[in-house]
């Protein structure tokens, strides 16, 4: 599938020829290959269910639609975790991402966190949002280099300044958004389906993922600081804004529980020793309000073989991935 795309005109309508033919001579077409590999259509249908067909055939249209509302030049296009996403700019000048998926009570709960969250500079901001339409006008941060890209994980304080950006939210989210509780079910019946790979399967026994599911339950229903929550800040969506803006958060799955959880894939982060986890996590609640050392330890317990089965679906079995597997054991 391939779609061409006009940049849209901008300002007055063209009053003449003259207008019209410089219009023309001005204007950039794009050529953006939409096409998926049976792998990427597989993924979004087992996410989205069969609509997912025809929404990858009305793809073209929406993202010329798009362009049109928010006079848009696109140039660059990724499948995302069920969406598909873009890169260009607004007006010729302003950075944006646009981000375009089937799921739309997905895109109405990020639009309603990232607006939450437009008080602090430590979230991408979100420019404006097509809802019934699946859309979200993000802006591009810049020099937008991915933390799992870099060879050293960001400083406490850089990850402090973040997780304390993200608490700084009104309240009022009861009903709105679903509750970790409810995400983290989800999560760990995922990460069950996963256990048959070849890889998984002779590392990762179905009662080690059990054990910290029943934890994980323990720890949702015991409270901690309850708050909006990014929910999915692994080390891919956390990027660097450069200076004066530090460390930015992208691509939430928000929801509503425990704050010490949006701070678990940092603690855990290439880790290759207990000491080195434990070090992290006092660093961390030293210096973020009302983060718990023990409770951020046990929820690091609960994750640990989610996240174990995860790398291992995407490599072989390293020290941080045996090190997850031993505290994944762990009962204290």
């Amino acid at each position: 599938m391939r779609v061409v795309l006009a940049r849209p005109a901008r300002g007055d309508a063209l009053t003449s020829v003259a207008d019209a033919a410089a219009h023309r001579h001005d204007e950039r077409m794009l050529n953006l290959d939409l096409s998926l590999e049976a792998d990427g259509r597989d993924r979004l249908v087992a996410r989205f269910g069969q609509g997912a067909h025809s929404w990858l055939a009305a793809l073209p249209r929406l993202v010329e639609l798009c362009c049109q509302r928010w006079h848009l030049e696109l140039d660059e296009v990724v499948l995302g975790n069920g969406s598909y996403v873009f890169t260009g700019r607004q007006y010729d000048a302003r950075g944006v991402v646009l981000k375009l998926t089937p799921g739309l009570a997905i895109a109405a709960d990020e639009a309603l966190a990232l607006r939450a969250w437009s008080g602090t500079a430590h979230v991408v901001d979100l420019i404006d949002a097509k809802l019934d339409a699946g859309a979200l006008l993000l802006e591009k941060i810049e020099p937008g280099t991915k933390v799992s890209d870099q060879p050293e994980l960001p400083a406490a304080s850089e990850m402090a300044e973040l997780l304390t950006g993200l608490r700084c939210t009104p309240g009022g989210y009861a009903g709105k958004l679903p509750t970790l509780a409810e995400g983290m079910d989800a999560m760990f019946s995922r990460t069950g389906r996963r256990l048959s790979s070849p890889r998984v399967s002779p590392l990762v026994a179905p009662s080690l993922l059990a054990h910290g599911h029943r934890l994980a339950r323990e720890l949702a229903a015991a409270g901690g600081a309850p708050g909006l929550l990014h929910g999915d800040l692994h080390l891919s969506n956390i990027l660097q804004g450069g200076p004066g803006r530090g460390l930015v958060a992208i691509d939430p799955g928000p929801r509503l529980g425990d704050l010490a959880w949006d701070a678990i894939e940092w603690t855990l982060g290439r880790a290759t020793s207990t000491a080195e986890i434990d070090d992290r996590a006092g660093q961390l609640c030293a210096l973020v309000p009302d983060l718990d050392r023990d409770r951020l330890w046990r929820w690091c317990q609960a994750t640990a073989a989610v996240i174990a089965v995860l790398q291992l679906r995407r490599r072989p079995p390293d020290d941080t991935t045996r090190l997850l597997l031993q505290l994944a054991a762990t009962t204290t």
